[in-house]
């Protein structure tokens, strides 16, 4: 167990003779904010407590392994160590040293263990599965999502926690941003879209691929064979939760049935 997983869900006193903002200041990208220390924050703009929040993570992770995908600063894995998990694991593409990671892991004297990857080359042969997995933050930076979640279920053995941009009130009309879905039609936001970004139209971020609304993140994780619900909704994004079971749909498929389709995509 590390050295602050004893603390419970607060955030431990500052070491003293440590200078918390020089080694922030080394880190040039910092998404997630989280009270690291007690009134001592991580200069992100994304609040780790109100995400967690909104996807309903529980307050006590104890007995449990914890994959956390597209992990990125790492502040998401610390607090699930924080709040007294057996295993976490944080996985992202980039090296932890540029993400200020492995500054976060030293600081805090954290057993938090990083693996660079990606989620398409999930492989529960050498991760094992896991009783949560947090994916937030991340699905609509995918060319490939509903691979993305094809994978995430071969990993989770209880509940995928999962957050994201939705476009039922972000719908992108040509140079018009933030359009209400049901102003085009009223039945569109029961019908599973995922808006297509070819470039940078989306807040001029050539890493935004597709946008979905609700529903088609909620039968996406069904196709995956997820037993999903919507847990929260607020601007334009969304938390679900996602249990692991349900008989998904691929197998029925003619890519399901393809050995060559499912060894090439590891399926």
């Amino acid at each position: 167990m590390s050295s602050f997983a004893s603390q419970g869900a607060s955030a431990p006193p500052a070491p003293a003779n440590v200078d918390v903002t020089a080694i922030f200041e080394q880190i040039s990208s910092w998404h997630q904010r989280w009270e690291i220390f007690r009134g001592v924050y991580t200069p992100g703009r994304n609040p780790v407590s109100t995400l967690l929040d909104g996807v309903g993570l529980p307050k006590d992770l104890r007995g449990c392994r914890v994959l956390d995908v597209g992990a990125f600063n790492g502040c998401f894995s610390f607090e699930c160590e924080r709040r007294g998990a057996l295993e976490v694991v944080a996985m992202d593409l980039q090296d932890p040293r540029d993400l200020g990671f492995d500054a976060l892991s030293k600081l805090l004297g954290s057993q938090v263990r990083f693996e660079q990857g990606s989620v398409y080359n999930l492989d529960s042969t050498s991760l094992g599965e896991f009783d949560i997995v947090l994916f937030l933050g991340v699905l609509y930076h995918l060319r490939y999502p509903l691979l993305a979640l094809d994978q995430l279920r071969k990993v989770t053995k209880g509940t995928l926690f999962l957050e994201t941009l939705v476009i039922d009130n972000r719908f992108l009309d040509g140079q018009k941003d933030f359009q209400a879905l049901r102003n085009y039609h009223p039945a569109l936001e029961n019908v599973a879209l995922w808006q297509f970004y070819k470039g940078a139209e989306l807040a001029g971020d050539h890493s935004n691929w597709f946008g979905p609304n609700i529903r088609g993140v909620l039968d996406g994780l069904e196709s995956a064979g997820f037993s999903p619900r919507l847990q929260s909704t607020w601007g334009d994004r969304a938390g679900f939760q996602a249990a692991a079971g349900g008989p998904g749909t691929i197998g029925a498929s003619y890519e399901g049935a393809s050995d060559i389709v499912r060894k090439g995509l590891n399926l």
